[in-house]
C-alpha cells in the first residue's frame, strides 16, 4: 500500500493507536492470478456521474466511481498480460434455466431487467484464450468451478479487483483467503457505488483478508513474482 491508505481521511487516533500494534501478512507468492469481479455495463451505465445523480435511471450504476478505476483496470491488464499472469474473469449468470425464482446475488431485488448490461465491459473484455466464470451469488467461488480453474492454472496466489468493494469483491476476498490463497486487492480497480462503504471495506480486508495496495505497487510485485518464476525455471536447467 502506498504511504497514505485510500483509507486514511476515516481512521480516528484511537484506530490509528490498534493499527500500530498490527502487521499485515505480505502478500507473496509465484505464480498469480488475476481475477476481476463483475466487470460488466451495468455498473457503468449512465456515464461518469454523480451516483445519486443516476439513482432514479440507472439504479444499479456505480457511476463516476465505476468510470474513475476504468483506465487504471485496463492499465493492469496490459502489465498482466505482458507479464504471463492469467486474468480470470467473472461475471452475473443470465441463463434463465439458473434463474430460480428469489435467486440473487444479495438481498436486493434486481434493479435492472436489461440482462443484455452484464456483458463484459469492451475494455475490459477477455482476451482470446483467458476464462470467465458465471456466478449466481456474490463471490466468484460459490457454485462455480473458479477453484478448480486456479488449481489448473498452477496459481498460488490471487490478485483482486472489480466490484463491488462491500460486496462481491469482498465476499471473493473472503472466500479466497479462506481458501488458503494469499490475496491481494488492488484498490485503484475496485469501486463501490458509495465512497464510504469502498474505504471502509478496503480497511477492513486489509486488516483480516488480504493486502491492499494500489497499482503502481500491484505491477511492481507482478513483475517480481513473474521473475522469481523464470528465476526458478531456468535453475531446472
Amino acid at each position: 500500500m502506498s504511504a497514505k491508505a485510500v483509507w486514511d481521511d476515516l481512521i480516528d487516533e484511537p484506530t490509528r493507536a490498534l493499527l500500530a500494534r498490527r502487521e499485515v501478512p505480505p502478500f507473496s507468492g509465484r505464480r498469480p492470478v488475476l481475477v476481476a469481479v463483475d466487470l460488466y455495463d451495468l455498473v457503468y451505465d449512465g456515464g461518469a456521474k454523480p451516483v445519486r445523480e443516476l439513482m432514479a435511471d440507472y439504479p444499479a450504476s456505480c457511476g463516476e466511481f465505476a468510470w474513475r478505476a476504468l483506465l487504471p483496470t485496463v492499465e493492469l491488464y496490459a502489465a498482466a498480460r505482458e507479464l504471463g499472469v492469467p486474468i480470470v474473469h467473472v461475471t452475473y449468470d443470465t441463463r434463465a434455466e439458473t434463474d430460480p425464482r428469489g435467486i440473487h446475488p444479495t438481498n436486493r431485488k434486481r434493479r435492472q431487467p436489461d440482462l443484455a448490461l452484464y456483458k463484459l465491459k469492451d475494455e475490459l473484455a477477455p482476451a482470446g484464450g483467458e476464462l470467465v466464470v458465471y456466478k449466481k451469488r456474490a463471490s466468484a467461488f460459490f457454485g462455480t468451478p473458479l477453484a478448480a480453474f486456479l488449481n489448473e492454472l498452477g496459481a498460488d496466489s490471487i490478485f483482486i479487483v472489480g466490484e463491488s468493494t462491500s460486496g462481491c469483491a469482498r465476499s471473493s476476498v473472503v472466500e479466497a483467503y479462506s481458501l488458503g490463497y494469499p490475496v491481494a486487492v488492488i484498490s485503484d480497480c475496485t469501486f463501490d457505488r458509495s465512497e464510504l462503504a469502498h474505504k471502509t471495506s478496503l480497511f477492513d480486508m486489509h486488516l483480516k483478508y488480504a493486502e491492499v495496495m494500489d497499482l503502481g505497487t500491484a505491477i511492481e510485485r507482478m513483475k517480481a513474482m513473474t521473475a522469481m518464476t523464470v528465476a526458478a525455471n531456468s535453475g531446472r536447467h
